[in-house]
C-alpha cells in the first residue's frame, strides 16, 4: 500500500508538471482564448454580471435568443458536493488541469488492473495525448473534454467492483460518475453509460462460465447504487435539463410543416440530417492511425513542402503571400462538413492494440473490444444508415444528440488500454513467443497500409467544396491541391509503415534479449510520444491561442455601433443579422435574440426561420428590436439603424385570434396586425378569456424595475384589457402578479407572454422562481446522507469481519 501510494503521489506531480509543460504559456501567466468558451462568455455576460451585483444566483438570463433559463449557460446550484473536488484539479489553471485528469485517470485505472507503472505510464500518455482529445480542449469543447476526462476513473471503479474491492470501487465509482454527469455533457455521459452495458454484460458472461453469480450481482448492485446516488448529488442540474429539453430544439417540433411550406419529418428529438451532419467516413476512420489520409483537417499548414509553395512561386507569388497560403491549404477531402483535425489515436497505440486482441484473453480486453467496435460503427452515422437508424428508432433519447461521430470518444478511451494490454503482454509476460505467429499479427497493419496504398489510383482525392475553390482559386491551383493532397497520403502511409517497424523491432529486441525490459518500455515511451505529439503540434496552437489576462477578460471588440447603441438606455433588443441566431458576439453587449448554444429554444428558431423565409417584419417589431446592426457594403464596419416600429416592452390589444395548431398560427404571422392582435393555440387560453377588448387610449403601461430575473410595471387602464409582452414564454417557473394577485401567464404569438390585466391594476410584477431548484436540492441532500451512511456501514462491516477473523 506504501508503494502504491508513492506512485500515485510521484504520478500527481509528474502529470502536474507534463501538463503544465505541454502547455507551457501557462507557466508565465497567459490564457488560453477557445472559441468556444469566447461565445460562452457572451451568452453568460449577463450571468456573471447579476452574480457579481446581487452576489446571487439568478435562473433566467434575456440578453440572448430574447431570454431563456441558464441551465446550460453555467448555472450553479446549491448543494453541490462535488464542487471541492473539481476546485482541487481546478489548482491547475485551464486546459492543463483536463490534461492531468486524462493523464491520472487512465494512469489510476491500470493500476487498478495491476499493470506495472511503466507500462500504466505508456497508457496514461496514449490516452492523454490522443489528438482528438486535446483538439476539443483547443476550441474550448470544455464541459466534452472534462466528461471525457472522467471516463478512466469510473472504469477503475467498476474494475474495484468486480474485483471484489468494494469499498473503495463503491467510493471511487460514485464520485467518479458523479463528476462525469457534473461536467454537464450529457451526450458523453450517455455514450458512458453504453460502454458500462458492455462491461457489464461481458462481466456477467465471465460469472455464468465460472459460476459466479453472487458476487457479480453484488457487483452491479453496488454500481446501481452508485450510478443512483451519482445522479442524486447532480439532482438540480438533470431535473434542469429535463425541463429544458422540451422547450429546446432537441425537443419535439408542434410543427407539422417547414417554413417554405413543405412536410416536415414528425420526430421527437433532432432531425435525422442534423444528428448524422457529422458522420465519419467508412474509409475516413482511417485517419485514426494515418492522420492525412483523406487531407487531415480542413486545412492543413504544408509549409514549403508537398509542392504547393514551389507551385505558387513559380508563378510570380512573393515569398509572404506563398506561405500564408500554403499554411492553410484546404487539404481535406472527405464528406464531413468541416473537421478541425483528424481523430488520431496512434499508429504505435494501434499496433499495440492488434497485440492485445490476438493474445490477451481477459473479459477486460474483450469488453474493451467490443467497446471498440460499437463506437467505430456507430461514428459512422448516415455512412452505416441501418445501424444508426436503429439507434435512432429503438434507443431513447439516442436522436436528442447530434454529431454521430462524438462517439468516438469512447475508442480513444477503449485503444489506449487494449493498447497497455499488449505493451504488457509484449515486455511483462512469461509466455512462450512464437516468432512467426508474432511477425504475421505483426505484419498485419503494414500489408493494410500497402493495399491502401497501392489503391490510390482509385481514389479521386476530391473534396466537397473543391468547385468552390476552382471559382475562387482557379482550376490549376486546385489541380496542385489535389496533387498535395495525394502527397501527404503518401507520406504519412510511409510514417506509419515506419512506427509499425520501429514497435515491431522494439518487441523482437527485448525478447532476444538485446535489450532489457526498463529499456525497452521507455524507448517505446518515447516512440509513442513522438508518434502522438508529432501529429497533435500540428494543431495546437501556443502562439496566438494563449494571451494575457487582461486580453482574455474581453473576449470581444466593442465597436462604434455598440457604443452608439448603449447611449439607449431603455429596454430593447439588437438584431445583427449578418449572426442571425448563431453566434455571441452581440449578446455580450446588448440584450439580443441571437445567440450561441447546442439547444437554442426551439420555437424561437422556428419563428425565426419562418420569418427569414417570409420576412415578416412584425416578427421584429413584437420582439422590441429596436435597433439593427448592418455592416458597410464597402467597409464592413457596423451601423445601427433604428426601429422605429418596434412596439416596445408591452402594449395592449385589441382582438385574441385562436387557431387551430402552430402551423396556423406561423401563417397567419404574414397577415397579423401585430399591434392590436395576438394569436395563440386553440387550448393554450381557457375559452371563458375575454377575445375582444377596447383599448383606451390613456392606459399605459411603463417598466420600473427590470432584472433578469424580476420585472416589475406599473400599468394604468380604466377597462380590462390584454397586454402582450415583448418577453419570452416559458411554461415553467414564471410567477406573474397583478397588485399582488398571482395570475395566469398565457403563451401568445408564438413565443411571448399575455396577461388579462382587470380594470383598475395598478403593479405587475413578473418573477422566475422555479420549484426545480428547491426539489433539486433536496435530493441532493438525501444523496449525501445515503452516501456517508452506506460508506459508514460498508466500514463498519469491514471492521466486524476483519475482528472476526481476529
Amino acid at each position: 500500500m506504501k508503494s502504491f501510494l508513492i506512485r500515485i503521489s510521484m504520478a500527481v506531480l509528474g502529470f502536474g508538471f507534463l501538463s503544465l509543460l505541454f502547455y507551457y504559456p501557462l507557466l508565465s501567466g497567459k490564457t488560453l482564448i477557445q472559441s468556444d468558451i469566447r461565445q460562452y462568455e457572451g451568452m453568460a455576460r449577463q450571468l456573471k454580471e447579476h452574480r457579481a451585483q446581487e452576489g446571487q444566483e439568478t435562473y433566467w438570463i434575456d440578453n440572448a435568443f430574447g431570454g431563456m433559463p441558464t441551465y446550460q449557460v453555467g448555472a450553479k446550484y446549491p448543494a453541490d458536493f462535488l464542487a471541492p473536488i473539481y476546485s482541487f484539479f481546478r489548482l491547475l489553471p485551464r486546459p492543463a488541469h483536463i490534461l492531468f485528469l486524462y493523464l491520472m485517470g487512465a494512469y489510476i485505472l491500470l493500476l487498478i488492473l495491476k499493470i506495472p507503472w511503466r507500462t500504466a505510464l505508456f497508457g496514461a500518455l496514449a490516452f492523454g495525448f490522443s489528438t482528438y482529445l486535446l483538439i476539443i480542449l483547443q476550441v474550448g469543447h470544455n464541459t466534452k473534454a472534462l466528461a471525457v476526462a472522467f471516463f478512466p476513473w469510473v472504469l477503475g471503479g467498476l474494475l474495484l467492483l468486480f474485483q471484489k474491492r468494494w469499498f473503495w470501487g463503491f467510493l471511487l465509482t460514485t464520485l467518479a460518475l458523479g463528476m462525469q454527469v457534473r461536467a454537464n455533457h450529457y451526450q458523453m455521459t450517455y455514450y458512458l453509460l453504453m460502454l458500462l452495458g458492455v462491461f457489464v454484460c461481458v462481466m456477467g458472461y465471465q460469472a455464468i462460465v465460472l459460476k459466479n453469480g453472487k458476487s457479480f450481482f453484488q457487483s452491479v448492485g453496488l454500481l446501481i447504487a452508485s450510478g443512483i446516488l451519482a445522479i442524486g448529488f447532480n439532482a438540480t442540474p438533470i431535473l434542469a435539463t429535463a425541463e429544458y429539453t422540451d422547450f429546446s430544439t432537441r425537443g419535439k417540433s408542434e410543427l407539422r410543416l417547414q417554413a417554405d411550406g413543405s412536410p416536415k419529418e414528425p420526430s421527437s428529438g433532432l432531425d435525422y440530417d442534423y444528428i448524422t451532419e457529422y458522420s465519419y467516413g467508412i474509409f475516413e476512420s482511417l485517419n485514426l492511425i494515418v492522420p492525412r489520409i483523406q487531407g487531415g483537417g480542413s486545412s492543413e499548414n504544408l509549409g514549403t513542402d508537398h509542392g504547393v509553395y514551389d507551385f505558387l512561386r513559380a508563378r510570380g507569388v512573393n515569398p509572404s503571400q506563398a506561405e500564408q497560403f500554403s499554411e492553410n491549404v484546404p487539404t481535406y477531402w472527405g464528406s464531413q462538413p468541416i473537421l478541425e483535425a483528424p481523430a488520431y489515436i496512434g499508429i504505435t497505440v494501434f499496433f499495440f492494440a492488434l497485440l492485445a486482441l490476438f493474445y490477451v484473453h481477459t473479459p477486460f480486453k474483450n469488453a474493451l473490444a467490443i467497446g471498440v467496435l460499437f463506437s467505430l460503427m456507430l461514428s459512422w452515422g448516415k455512412n452505416f444508415a441501418p445501424l444508426t437508424q436503429f439507434f435512432i428508432d429503438y434507443f431513447p433519447l439516442y436522436n436528442k444528440f447530434r454529431a454521430v461521430s462524438s462517439i468516438q470518444v469512447v475508442l480513444e478511451c477503449c485503444l489506449p488500454l487494449l493498447a497497455s494490454l499488449g505493451v504488457h503482454w509484449a515486455f511483462d509476460s512469461q509466455n512462450k513467443f512464437e516468432l512467426k505467429k508474432f511477425i504475421k499479427i505483426a505484419s498485419l497493419p503494414i500489408a493494410l497500409l500497402l493495399i491502401v496504398y497501392f489503391l490510390k489510383g482509385t481514389f479521386s482525392f476530391s473534396g466537397l467544396n473543391d468547385a468552390y475553390f476552382k471559382s475562387i482559386y482557379g482550376n490549376e491551383l486546385v489541380t496542385q491541391i489535389i496533387e498535395a493532397r495525394k502527397s501527404i497520403f503518401q507520406a504519412d502511409i510511409y510514417r506509419a509503415i515506419l512506427f509499425c517497424l520501429v514497435s515491431t523491432g522494439l518487441v523482437l529486441a527485448f525478447r532476444y534479449n538485446k535489450l532489457k525490459k526498463e529499456t525497452a518500455v521507455l524507448i517505446l515511451i518515447g516512440v509513442l510520444l513522438i508518434d502522438l505529439l508529432g501529429i497533435s503540434n500540428r494543431y495546437i496552437d501556443r502562439s496566438s491561442s494563449f494571451v494575457t489576462p487582461r486580453m482574455a477578460e474581453t473576449p470581444f471588440k466593442m465597436t462604434d455601433a455598440d457604443r452608439a447603441v448603449l447611449q439607449d438606455t431603455t429596454r430593447y433588443r439588437v438584431y445583427e443579422p449578418q449572426l442571425g441566431l448563431t453566434g455571441a458576439r452581440t449578446a455580450y453587449f446588448h440584450n439580443t435574440i441571437g445567440g450561441y448554444h447546442g439547444a437554442k429554444p426551439r420555437r424561437l428558431e422556428e419563428l425565426f426561420d419562418y420569418y427569414s423565409t417570409h420576412q415578416i417584419t412584425g416578427v421584429l417589431d413584437m420582439l422590441n428590436i429596436k435597433y439593427i446592426l448592418f455592416p458597410e457594403e464597402e467597409s464592413g464596419i457596423l451601423k445601427p439603424m433604428f426601429n422605429p416600429n418596434s412596439l416596445g416592452v408591452g402594449w395592449f390589444i385589441e382582438d385574441l385570434v385562436s387557431v387551430s395548431s402552430a402551423d396556423e398560427l406561423l401563417e397567419r404571422m404574414k397577415t397579423m396586425n401585430f399591434n392590436q392582435e395576438a394569436v395563440f393555440i386553440k387550448g393554450s387560453i381557457p375559452e371563458k378569456i375575454t377575445k375582444k377588448y377596447s383599448r383606451d387610449s390613456l392606459s399605459t403601461l411603463n417598466l420600473t424595475q427590470a432584472r433578469p430575473d424580476q420585472l416589475t410595471y406599473t400599468v394604468k387602464n380604466t377597462s380590462d384589457q390584454f397586454v402582450v409582452f415583448s418577453e419570452m414564454y416559458y411554461p415553467k417557473g414564471w410567477t406573474a402578479r397583478i397588485d399582488g394577485q398571482e395570475a395566469p401567464i398565457y403563451n401568445v404569438n408564438y413565443v411571448l407572454r399575455g396577461l388579462q390585466i382587470p380594470a383598475g391594476a395598478k403593479v405587475i410584477e413578473f418573477s422566475f422562481e422555479p420549484d426545480l431548484i428547491k426539489n433539486g436540492t433536496r435530493i441532493r441532500w438525501t444523496a449525501f446522507i445515503l452516501f456517508i451512511g452506506v460508506l459508514a456501514l460498508m466500514l463498519f462491516a469491514q471492521f466486524k469481519r476483519s475482528k472476526n477473523e481476529s
